[in-house]
């Protein structure tokens, strides 16, 4: 594994990459509220063991937020507003350093947008939804973990980026609500979305097996290995 360096990557993101030579498609995690890049890295491993088995060599790259949070304790995408995440500024701000973190990878790597597919825990989720339909160019998909669309209300149908989409959500999740993705779902259709939602009993505000399968089998179905 090919860890690429702050001299590859230029930009104020950095943090744990996982990208084979030879890598054919990459996955940008993004971390929640008060985490890191490396919260999402133990991702890196069984995806890329999935997506071999379907024949794809799978890059993995976990940014670090841009900003601390308030109390020191790990790092964010945007302010979180008194608990509202209401930031506006700081969102859009984040859009922009991760398309600048997105060209340095291609870049780096080759690998086309369209084999890019970014993933989001909670803030994270809240920041990929909002930021690859603004991107200038499209992107393989995104999938939303626990998360809410920021502004959703302000896409232009006319001229938005659309990737799929596909929303997880646990249905005990009492950090932010699964209804946060019911919401997400309903709005993106009616933009022109091609969406899918996932809502998963038994679940709380967090990560299991079977949201990695279903990750698996979204990244292989965008990029042309249907997963079996």
């Amino acid at each position: 594994m090919e860890n690429l360096s702050a001299s590859h990557l230029t930009g104020p993101l950095n943090g744990p990459t996982f990208i084979e030579s030879g890598a054919t498609h990459l996955l940008i995690c993004l971390h929640g509220f008060g985490a890191d890049g490396n919260d999402l890295a133990a991702l890196a491993s069984p995806l890329q063991a999935a997506l071999a088995a379907q024949g794809l060599t799978l890059g993995v790259a976990c940014p670090n937020g841009p900003a601390p949070t308030p109390a020191g304790m790990g790092r964010q995408w945007f302010s979180d507003k008194g608990w509202t995440f209401r930031d506006k500024d700081g969102i859009a701000a984040a859009q922009n350093l991760l398309w600048d973190y997105l060209n340095a990878l291609h870049t780096h790597t080759g690998i086309a947008f369209a084999n890019m597919a970014v993933l989001g825990f909670s803030q994270g989720a809240m920041t990929a939804l909002y930021a690859a339909p603004r991107w200038p160019e499209l992107v393989g998909g995104v999938i939303g973990c626990a998360g809410v669309a920021m502004w959703q209300e302000e896409l232009d149908a006319a001229t938005c980026q659309k990737p799929p989409i596909v929303l997880i959500h646990g249905l005990e999740d009492d950090v932010v609500p699964a209804d946060a993705s019911v919401n997400a779902q309903r709005g993106l259709e009616a933009l022109g979305f091609t969406t899918q939602l996932e809502l998963l009993a038994g679940l709380g505000h967090g990560i299991d097996a079977r949201v990695l399968a279903h990750v698996v089998s979204a990244l292989a179905e965008w990029w042309g290995k249907p997963f079996m």
